[in-house]
């Protein structure tokens, strides 16, 4: 079972040697970037999803692409 909690380093070492594993990670750059447009909709992530299983959108999306 995989548990997260902050701990004091002097913990940590302790649990490291008693043979628990210790895994570290950072928060993803994304994070940082800057936010440009407005916010995703509810409307706007049903629309996506309705595209995602319309065959016919993703060959029309694709065919504005190519013809540039």
């Amino acid at each position: 079972m995989t548990i997260v909690k902050p701990a004091e380093p002097r913990t940590i070492d302790l649990l490291v040697a008693s043979g628990v594993t210790m895994d570290t990670w950072s928060l993803p750059a994304e994070l940082d970037e800057i936010k440009n447009g407005r916010p995703i909709t509810h409307d706007d992530l049903l629309e996506f999803h309705d595209k995602l299983h319309d065959n016919s959108s993703w060959n029309e999306a694709l065919s504005h692409l190519l013809d540039g």
